[in-house]
Protein backbone atom coordinates (compact mmCIF):
# COMPACT_ATOMS: atom_id res chain seq x y z
CA UNK A 1 0.00 0.00 0.00
CA UNK A 2 1.52 3.34 -1.00
CA UNK A 3 2.43 5.72 1.80
CA UNK A 4 1.40 9.40 1.81
CA UNK A 5 5.05 10.29 1.28
CA UNK A 6 5.29 7.93 -1.69
CA UNK A 7 2.13 9.37 -3.20
CA UNK A 8 3.49 12.90 -2.88
CA UNK A 9 6.72 11.88 -4.59
CA UNK A 10 4.80 10.12 -7.36
CA UNK A 11 2.62 13.19 -7.94
CA UNK A 12 5.68 15.44 -7.94
CA UNK A 13 7.43 13.19 -10.48
CA UNK A 14 4.34 13.13 -12.67
CA UNK A 15 4.03 16.93 -12.54
CA UNK A 16 7.73 17.28 -13.37
CA UNK A 17 7.37 14.98 -16.40
CA UNK A 18 4.38 16.99 -17.66
CA UNK A 19 6.30 20.22 -17.20
CA UNK A 20 9.37 18.94 -19.02
CA UNK A 21 7.16 17.57 -21.78
CA UNK A 22 5.30 20.86 -22.27
CA UNK A 23 8.53 22.89 -22.46
CA UNK A 24 10.28 20.37 -24.71
CA UNK A 25 7.36 20.06 -27.14
CA UNK A 26 7.06 23.83 -27.39
CA UNK A 27 10.80 24.22 -27.97
CA UNK A 28 10.72 21.49 -30.61
CA UNK A 29 8.04 23.42 -32.49
CA UNK A 30 9.86 26.74 -32.27
CA UNK A 31 13.17 25.30 -33.49
CA UNK A 32 11.36 23.55 -36.34
CA UNK A 33 10.04 26.94 -37.41
CA UNK A 34 13.42 28.66 -37.20
CA UNK A 35 15.35 25.82 -38.88
CA UNK A 36 13.21 25.92 -42.01
CA UNK A 37 14.76 29.16 -43.22
CA UNK A 38 18.32 27.84 -43.12
CA UNK A 39 17.39 24.57 -44.76
CA UNK A 40 15.40 26.25 -47.55
CA UNK A 41 17.83 29.05 -48.35
CA UNK A 42 18.07 28.17 -52.06
CA UNK A 43 14.34 28.29 -52.98
CA UNK A 44 13.82 31.33 -50.74
CA UNK A 45 16.59 33.21 -52.56
CA UNK A 46 14.99 32.54 -55.96
CA UNK A 47 11.45 33.29 -54.78
CA UNK A 48 11.97 36.61 -53.00
CA UNK A 49 14.92 38.27 -54.73
CA UNK A 50 15.50 39.44 -58.33
CA UNK A 51 16.38 36.80 -60.92
CA UNK A 52 19.58 36.97 -62.94
CA UNK A 53 22.21 36.96 -60.18
CA UNK A 54 21.91 33.80 -58.10
CA UNK A 55 25.04 34.59 -56.06
CA UNK A 56 23.76 38.03 -55.00
CA UNK A 57 20.35 36.57 -54.16
CA UNK A 58 21.98 33.92 -51.99
CA UNK A 59 24.06 36.50 -50.11
CA UNK A 60 20.95 38.63 -49.58
CA UNK A 61 19.11 35.59 -48.19
CA UNK A 62 21.94 34.91 -45.73
CA UNK A 63 21.94 38.60 -44.80
CA UNK A 64 18.25 38.33 -43.87
CA UNK A 65 19.18 35.33 -41.74
CA UNK A 66 21.76 37.44 -39.93
CA UNK A 67 19.40 40.40 -39.54
CA UNK A 68 16.91 38.16 -37.74
CA UNK A 69 19.46 37.81 -34.95
CA UNK A 70 19.06 41.51 -34.25
CA UNK A 71 15.41 40.88 -33.46
CA UNK A 72 16.34 37.70 -31.59
CA UNK A 73 18.48 39.91 -29.41
CA UNK A 74 15.56 42.28 -28.85
CA UNK A 75 13.32 39.30 -28.13
CA UNK A 76 15.76 37.91 -25.60
CA UNK A 77 15.76 41.20 -23.71
CA UNK A 78 12.00 41.76 -23.99
CA UNK A 79 10.96 38.24 -23.00
CA UNK A 80 13.67 38.04 -20.35
CA UNK A 81 12.23 41.05 -18.54
CA UNK A 82 8.69 39.74 -19.13
CA UNK A 83 9.59 36.35 -17.67
CA UNK A 84 11.04 37.95 -14.54
CA UNK A 85 8.21 40.43 -14.05
CA UNK A 86 5.08 38.66 -15.39
CA UNK A 87 6.10 35.01 -15.19
CA UNK A 88 7.96 32.36 -17.17
CA UNK A 89 4.71 30.75 -18.42
CA UNK A 90 3.33 33.97 -19.91
CA UNK A 91 6.54 34.62 -21.81
CA UNK A 92 6.71 31.11 -23.27
CA UNK A 93 3.07 31.11 -24.40
CA UNK A 94 3.49 34.46 -26.14
CA UNK A 95 6.69 33.43 -27.92
CA UNK A 96 5.29 30.23 -29.42
CA UNK A 97 2.21 32.00 -30.78
CA UNK A 98 4.30 34.73 -32.43
CA UNK A 99 6.77 32.39 -34.07
CA UNK A 100 4.00 30.20 -35.50
CA UNK A 101 2.30 33.18 -37.12
CA UNK A 102 5.56 34.57 -38.54
CA UNK A 103 6.68 31.23 -39.97
CA UNK A 104 3.34 30.57 -41.66
CA UNK A 105 3.54 34.14 -42.98
CA UNK A 106 6.76 33.33 -44.88
CA UNK A 107 4.89 30.56 -46.65
CA UNK A 108 2.31 33.10 -47.87
CA UNK A 109 4.61 35.85 -49.16
CA UNK A 110 4.19 36.51 -52.91
CA UNK A 111 7.24 36.05 -55.13
CA UNK A 112 9.47 38.90 -56.29
CA UNK A 113 8.10 38.43 -59.79
CA UNK A 114 4.56 39.05 -58.49
CA UNK A 115 5.16 41.72 -55.84
CA UNK A 116 8.56 43.25 -56.64
CA UNK A 117 10.24 44.94 -53.62
CA UNK A 118 7.30 44.12 -51.36
CA UNK A 119 8.40 40.49 -51.40
CA UNK A 120 11.83 40.87 -49.70
CA UNK A 121 10.39 43.52 -47.37
CA UNK A 122 7.73 41.09 -46.14
CA UNK A 123 10.40 38.39 -45.80
CA UNK A 124 12.49 40.65 -43.58
CA UNK A 125 9.46 41.56 -41.44
CA UNK A 126 8.49 37.91 -40.95
CA UNK A 127 12.05 36.98 -40.07
CA UNK A 128 12.26 39.84 -37.59
CA UNK A 129 9.12 38.64 -35.81
CA UNK A 130 10.34 35.05 -36.01
CA UNK A 131 13.68 36.00 -34.51
CA UNK A 132 12.03 38.14 -31.82
CA UNK A 133 9.93 35.22 -30.62
CA UNK A 134 12.77 32.71 -30.92
CA UNK A 135 15.03 34.89 -28.79
CA UNK A 136 12.43 34.79 -26.05
CA UNK A 137 12.11 31.02 -26.26
CA UNK A 138 15.87 30.45 -26.15
CA UNK A 139 16.13 32.67 -23.08
CA UNK A 140 13.15 31.55 -20.99
CA UNK A 141 12.93 27.79 -21.65
CA UNK A 142 16.28 26.94 -19.93
CA UNK A 143 15.35 29.15 -16.99
CA UNK A 144 11.98 27.42 -16.61
CA UNK A 145 13.37 23.88 -16.67
CA UNK A 146 16.45 24.74 -14.62
CA UNK A 147 14.31 26.21 -11.84
CA UNK A 148 12.20 23.06 -11.75
CA UNK A 149 15.22 20.76 -11.52
CA UNK A 150 17.15 19.77 -8.43
CA UNK A 151 20.78 20.87 -8.22
CA UNK A 152 21.96 17.38 -9.17
CA UNK A 153 19.71 17.17 -12.25
CA UNK A 154 19.85 20.69 -13.73
CA UNK A 155 22.21 19.74 -16.51
CA UNK A 156 20.26 16.62 -17.41
CA UNK A 157 16.84 18.28 -17.53
CA UNK A 158 17.98 21.40 -19.38
CA UNK A 159 19.83 19.23 -21.91
CA UNK A 160 16.42 18.11 -23.19
CA UNK A 161 16.06 21.60 -24.63
CA UNK A 162 19.01 20.88 -26.92
CA UNK A 163 17.59 17.44 -27.73
CA UNK A 164 14.25 19.06 -28.60
CA UNK A 165 16.08 21.61 -30.74
CA UNK A 166 17.87 18.82 -32.61
CA UNK A 167 14.57 17.02 -33.13
CA UNK A 168 12.98 20.24 -34.38
CA UNK A 169 15.79 20.74 -36.87
CA UNK A 170 15.52 17.06 -37.81
CA UNK A 171 11.79 17.44 -38.40
CA UNK A 172 12.41 20.50 -40.57
CA UNK A 173 15.03 18.65 -42.62
CA UNK A 174 12.77 15.59 -42.89
CA UNK A 175 9.90 17.76 -44.06
CA UNK A 176 12.10 19.14 -46.82
CA UNK A 177 13.17 15.65 -47.88
CA UNK A 178 9.59 14.32 -47.89
CA UNK A 179 8.29 17.27 -49.92
CA UNK A 180 11.24 16.89 -52.29
CA UNK A 181 10.33 13.24 -52.85
CA UNK A 182 6.64 14.04 -53.31
CA UNK A 183 7.12 16.65 -56.05
CA UNK A 184 9.65 17.22 -58.82
CA UNK A 185 12.45 19.75 -58.44
CA UNK A 186 10.74 22.52 -60.38
CA UNK A 187 7.54 22.18 -58.32
CA UNK A 188 9.56 22.14 -55.10
CA UNK A 189 11.31 25.39 -56.02
CA UNK A 190 8.10 26.99 -57.27
CA UNK A 191 5.83 26.36 -54.28
CA UNK A 192 6.47 22.96 -52.64
CA UNK A 193 8.85 24.37 -50.03
CA UNK A 194 6.07 26.66 -48.76
CA UNK A 195 4.14 23.69 -47.36
CA UNK A 196 6.77 23.21 -44.64
CA UNK A 197 6.27 26.81 -43.48
CA UNK A 198 2.47 26.64 -43.51
CA UNK A 199 2.57 23.61 -41.18
CA UNK A 200 3.91 25.96 -38.49
CA UNK A 201 0.48 27.48 -37.78
CA UNK A 202 -1.24 24.30 -36.47
CA UNK A 203 1.97 23.25 -34.71
CA UNK A 204 2.00 26.55 -32.78
CA UNK A 205 -1.54 25.88 -31.55
CA UNK A 206 -0.44 22.44 -30.32
CA UNK A 207 2.45 24.00 -28.40
CA UNK A 208 0.17 26.66 -26.96
CA UNK A 209 -2.21 23.98 -25.72
CA UNK A 210 0.52 22.08 -23.89
CA UNK A 211 1.96 25.21 -22.28
CA UNK A 212 -1.39 26.54 -21.13
CA UNK A 213 -1.41 24.15 -18.15
CA UNK A 214 2.10 25.00 -16.90
CA UNK A 215 2.66 26.31 -13.37
CA UNK A 216 5.47 28.65 -12.42
CA UNK A 217 8.63 27.01 -10.98
CA UNK A 218 8.83 26.95 -7.16
CA UNK A 219 12.12 28.90 -7.19
CA UNK A 220 10.46 31.71 -9.09
CA UNK A 221 7.35 31.72 -6.88
CA UNK A 222 9.58 32.03 -3.80
CA UNK A 223 11.24 35.13 -5.27
CA UNK A 224 8.04 36.83 -6.50
CA UNK A 225 8.41 39.75 -4.14
CA UNK A 226 11.70 40.82 -5.70
CA UNK A 227 10.92 40.40 -9.40
CA UNK A 228 8.88 43.60 -9.81
CA UNK A 229 12.08 45.61 -10.07
CA UNK A 230 13.67 43.33 -12.67
CA UNK A 231 15.27 45.39 -15.42
CA UNK A 232 18.22 45.31 -17.77
CA UNK A 233 20.05 47.86 -15.62
CA UNK A 234 19.51 45.83 -12.44
CA UNK A 235 20.73 42.65 -14.11
CA UNK A 236 23.86 44.37 -15.39
CA UNK A 237 24.67 45.89 -12.01
CA UNK A 238 24.37 42.55 -10.25
CA UNK A 239 25.86 40.15 -12.83
CA UNK A 240 27.67 41.96 -15.65
CA UNK A 241 30.87 39.90 -15.34
CA UNK A 242 29.01 36.60 -15.50
CA UNK A 243 26.79 37.86 -18.33
CA UNK A 244 29.87 38.69 -20.41
CA UNK A 245 31.49 35.33 -19.67
CA UNK A 246 28.38 33.30 -20.52
CA UNK A 247 27.86 35.28 -23.73
CA UNK A 248 31.38 34.29 -24.79
CA UNK A 249 30.65 30.66 -23.93
CA UNK A 250 28.02 31.00 -26.66
CA UNK A 251 30.91 31.03 -29.15
CA UNK A 252 30.89 27.25 -28.80
CA UNK A 253 27.53 27.19 -30.60
CA UNK A 254 28.91 28.62 -33.86
CA UNK A 255 29.49 25.12 -35.22
CA UNK A 256 25.79 24.31 -35.06
CA UNK A 257 24.68 27.38 -36.98
CA UNK A 258 27.31 27.11 -39.68
CA UNK A 259 26.56 23.42 -40.13
CA UNK A 260 22.81 23.69 -40.45
CA UNK A 261 22.56 27.04 -42.17
CA UNK A 262 25.60 27.01 -44.43
CA UNK A 263 26.74 23.36 -44.77
CA UNK A 264 24.08 22.27 -47.34
CA UNK A 265 25.03 25.24 -49.55
CA UNK A 266 28.72 24.39 -49.06
CA UNK A 267 28.12 20.80 -50.18
CA UNK A 268 26.39 21.88 -53.38
CA UNK A 269 29.14 24.37 -54.17
CA UNK A 270 32.26 22.45 -53.11
CA UNK A 271 31.32 18.75 -53.20
CA UNK A 272 29.11 18.58 -56.25
CA UNK A 273 26.05 17.26 -54.43
CA UNK A 274 22.58 17.97 -55.76
CA UNK A 275 20.29 20.23 -53.73
CA UNK A 276 18.21 17.20 -52.71
CA UNK A 277 21.27 15.28 -51.48
CA UNK A 278 22.53 18.33 -49.59
CA UNK A 279 19.17 18.66 -47.81
CA UNK A 280 19.35 15.00 -46.78
CA UNK A 281 22.78 15.31 -45.13
CA UNK A 282 21.56 17.38 -42.12
CA UNK A 283 18.78 14.84 -41.67
CA UNK A 284 21.34 12.08 -41.12
CA UNK A 285 23.69 14.19 -39.02
CA UNK A 286 21.06 15.52 -36.63
CA UNK A 287 19.64 12.05 -36.01
CA UNK A 288 23.02 11.06 -34.56
CA UNK A 289 23.04 13.99 -32.13
CA UNK A 290 19.76 13.74 -30.24
CA UNK A 291 20.74 10.95 -27.85
CA UNK A 292 24.06 12.55 -26.92
CA UNK A 293 22.67 15.83 -25.53
CA UNK A 294 21.31 14.26 -22.30
CA UNK A 295 24.59 12.38 -21.87
CA UNK A 296 26.47 15.69 -21.99
CA UNK A 297 23.97 17.07 -19.47
CA UNK A 298 24.73 14.18 -17.12
CA UNK A 299 28.45 14.76 -17.62
CA UNK A 300 27.99 18.39 -16.61
CA UNK A 301 26.01 17.37 -13.51
CA UNK A 302 28.77 14.96 -12.50
CA UNK A 303 31.84 17.09 -13.20
CA UNK A 304 30.55 20.64 -13.68
CA UNK A 305 29.73 22.55 -16.88
CA UNK A 306 33.35 23.30 -17.67
CA UNK A 307 34.19 19.71 -18.58
CA UNK A 308 31.76 19.11 -21.50
CA UNK A 309 32.07 22.70 -22.71
CA UNK A 310 35.87 22.67 -22.83
CA UNK A 311 35.92 19.18 -24.36
CA UNK A 312 33.52 20.38 -27.03
CA UNK A 313 35.67 23.39 -27.81
CA UNK A 314 38.79 21.23 -28.10
CA UNK A 315 36.95 18.85 -30.42
CA UNK A 316 36.15 21.81 -32.69
CA UNK A 317 39.76 22.94 -32.70
CA UNK A 318 41.02 19.48 -33.65
CA UNK A 319 38.36 17.97 -35.92
CA UNK A 320 36.61 20.74 -37.84
CA UNK A 321 39.30 21.30 -40.47
CA UNK A 322 39.70 17.55 -41.20
CA UNK A 323 35.90 17.35 -41.42
CA UNK A 324 35.64 20.02 -44.11
CA UNK A 325 38.55 18.47 -46.01
CA UNK A 326 36.77 15.11 -46.04
CA UNK A 327 33.51 16.76 -47.15
CA UNK A 328 35.30 18.52 -50.03
CA UNK A 329 36.62 15.25 -51.39
CA UNK A 330 33.25 14.72 -53.04
CA UNK A 331 30.32 12.36 -52.78
CA UNK A 332 27.44 11.83 -50.39
CA UNK A 333 29.32 9.49 -48.05
CA UNK A 334 32.19 11.96 -47.68
CA UNK A 335 29.68 14.74 -46.91
CA UNK A 336 28.17 12.67 -44.09
CA UNK A 337 31.51 11.51 -42.66
CA UNK A 338 32.95 15.01 -42.81
CA UNK A 339 29.84 16.37 -41.12
CA UNK A 340 30.17 13.82 -38.32
CA UNK A 341 33.72 14.94 -37.63
CA UNK A 342 32.64 18.56 -37.53
CA UNK A 343 29.69 17.81 -35.26
CA UNK A 344 31.53 15.91 -32.53
CA UNK A 345 31.65 19.11 -30.50
CA UNK A 346 27.96 20.01 -30.81
CA UNK A 347 26.29 17.63 -28.31
CA UNK A 348 29.05 18.32 -25.77
CA UNK A 349 28.52 22.07 -26.01
CA UNK A 350 24.76 22.25 -26.47
CA UNK A 351 24.08 19.52 -23.91
CA UNK A 352 25.66 21.68 -21.19
CA UNK A 353 25.19 25.24 -22.38
CA UNK A 354 21.52 25.62 -21.40
CA UNK A 355 22.26 24.93 -17.75
CA UNK A 356 25.17 27.37 -17.86
CA UNK A 357 22.86 29.95 -19.43
CA UNK A 358 20.63 30.16 -16.35
CA UNK A 359 22.31 28.97 -13.17
CA UNK A 360 24.82 31.79 -12.56
CA UNK A 361 22.29 34.61 -12.02
CA UNK A 362 20.00 35.55 -9.09
CA UNK A 363 16.37 34.44 -9.42
CA UNK A 364 15.06 38.02 -9.42
CA UNK A 365 16.88 38.84 -12.68
CA UNK A 366 17.68 35.34 -13.98
CA UNK A 367 15.75 35.55 -17.25
CA UNK A 368 16.75 39.18 -17.85
CA UNK A 369 20.45 38.44 -17.34
CA UNK A 370 20.17 35.33 -19.49
CA UNK A 371 18.53 37.45 -22.18
CA UNK A 372 21.40 39.93 -22.19
CA UNK A 373 24.00 37.17 -22.45
CA UNK A 374 22.04 35.45 -25.20
CA UNK A 375 21.69 38.76 -27.05
CA UNK A 376 25.43 39.29 -27.23
CA UNK A 377 26.40 35.69 -27.88
CA UNK A 378 23.71 34.91 -30.45
CA UNK A 379 24.31 37.91 -32.66
CA UNK A 380 28.11 37.78 -32.61
CA UNK A 381 28.61 34.01 -32.68
CA UNK A 382 25.47 32.65 -34.37
CA UNK A 383 23.93 35.28 -36.64
CA UNK A 384 27.05 36.71 -38.27
CA UNK A 385 29.23 33.62 -38.96
CA UNK A 386 27.09 32.08 -41.77
CA UNK A 387 27.07 35.42 -43.60
CA UNK A 388 30.81 35.96 -43.04
CA UNK A 389 31.58 32.44 -44.23
CA UNK A 390 29.45 32.82 -47.35
CA UNK A 391 31.21 36.07 -48.28
CA UNK A 392 34.65 34.55 -47.64
CA UNK A 393 33.94 31.52 -49.79
CA UNK A 394 32.21 33.27 -52.69
CA UNK A 395 33.98 36.64 -52.87
CA UNK A 396 37.40 35.86 -51.38
CA UNK A 397 37.67 32.32 -52.76
CA UNK A 398 38.43 30.68 -49.40
CA UNK A 399 36.52 27.37 -49.40
CA UNK A 400 37.88 26.29 -46.02
CA UNK A 401 36.92 29.52 -44.27
CA UNK A 402 34.05 27.79 -42.36
CA UNK A 403 36.61 25.62 -40.56
CA UNK A 404 38.80 28.55 -39.55
CA UNK A 405 35.84 30.64 -38.38
CA UNK A 406 34.65 27.76 -36.18
CA UNK A 407 38.14 27.20 -34.78
CA UNK A 408 38.49 30.87 -33.90
CA UNK A 409 35.16 31.05 -32.08
CA UNK A 410 35.92 27.75 -30.32
CA UNK A 411 39.09 29.27 -28.86
CA UNK A 412 37.03 32.14 -27.40
CA UNK A 413 34.49 29.68 -25.99
CA UNK A 414 37.15 27.51 -24.33
CA UNK A 415 38.66 30.47 -22.49
CA UNK A 416 35.22 31.63 -21.32
CA UNK A 417 34.08 28.17 -20.21
CA UNK A 418 37.29 27.52 -18.28
CA UNK A 419 36.54 30.48 -15.99
CA UNK A 420 32.99 29.42 -15.05
CA UNK A 421 32.25 28.71 -11.37
CA UNK A 422 31.64 25.08 -10.35
CA UNK A 423 27.94 24.65 -11.14
CA UNK A 424 27.61 21.68 -8.79
CA UNK A 425 27.87 24.09 -5.86
CA UNK A 426 25.46 26.71 -7.18
CA UNK A 427 22.27 27.08 -5.13
CA UNK A 428 19.63 28.84 -7.22
CA UNK A 429 18.09 30.49 -4.17
CA UNK A 430 21.46 32.09 -3.27
CA UNK A 431 23.52 32.28 -6.46
CA UNK A 432 25.61 35.31 -5.53
CA UNK A 433 26.53 33.82 -2.18
CA UNK A 434 27.46 30.48 -3.79
CA UNK A 435 29.77 32.15 -6.31
CA UNK A 436 31.35 34.36 -3.67
CA UNK A 437 32.07 31.35 -1.46
CA UNK A 438 33.81 29.60 -4.37
CA UNK A 439 35.97 32.63 -5.10
CA UNK A 440 36.93 33.01 -1.44
CA UNK A 441 37.82 29.32 -1.23
CA UNK A 442 39.98 29.57 -4.34
CA UNK A 443 41.77 32.76 -3.23
CA UNK A 444 45.39 32.18 -2.07
CA UNK A 445 46.16 32.53 1.60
Amino acid sequence: MPTPSGERHAKADSARRRTVGAVVIGHFIEVYDMALYGLFVAPISTAFFPAGNAEAALIATFAVFGVSFLSRSAGSLFFGVMADRAGRRTAMMTSILLIGLATAGIGLIPTYEAASLLSPVLLVLCRLVQGFASGGEATVAPVFLGEYASRRRRGFLTSFISAAGNLGTLAAAATGVVIGLAVDASTFDAWGWRVAFLIAAPLALVGLYFRFGLREPPAYEAARAGVRNASIGTALRRSWRMILRVSCVGALGTTFYIMFVYYPTYLVRESGLSAGQARAVPLILISTLVVFNPLAGLLGDRFGRRVPLVLGGLASMLLVLPGFLVARSGGFTAAVLGGMLILVSVPLCLGAIHAAAMEFYPTEVRATAGGIAWTIGAFVFSGLPPLVVNVLTTRAGLPLSPAFVIMGTAAIGIVAAWGLPDSRRIRLESVETSIREQREAAAPG
